[in-house]
């Protein structure tokens, strides 16, 4: 967070609000990236439960002959 040199003269509210400000700009400049890494999950959680079921369906399918 950066500080300006008079914060500490100005009122409490307004060197609170300058504060929230900076909080909520350094999150919107986090949204972006999240949002790939939430996707890039989704997919690598869709991938994870296609293979679950692929793999439970084929042993169901072959039953006891599947370790052979």
């Amino acid at each position: 967070m950066t500080r300006r040199h008079d914060d500490w003269a100005a009122p409490f509210a307004v060197r609170n609000l300058r504060y929230l400000r900076e909080e909520l700009a350094e999150v919107e400049r986090m949204i972006p990236g999240a949002r790939r890494r939430y996707f890039d999950l989704v997919t690598r959680k869709q991938a994870l439960q296609h293979a679950i079921d692929d793999n439970e369906r084929y042993l169901r399918e072959k039953g006891d002959d599947a370790n052979g």
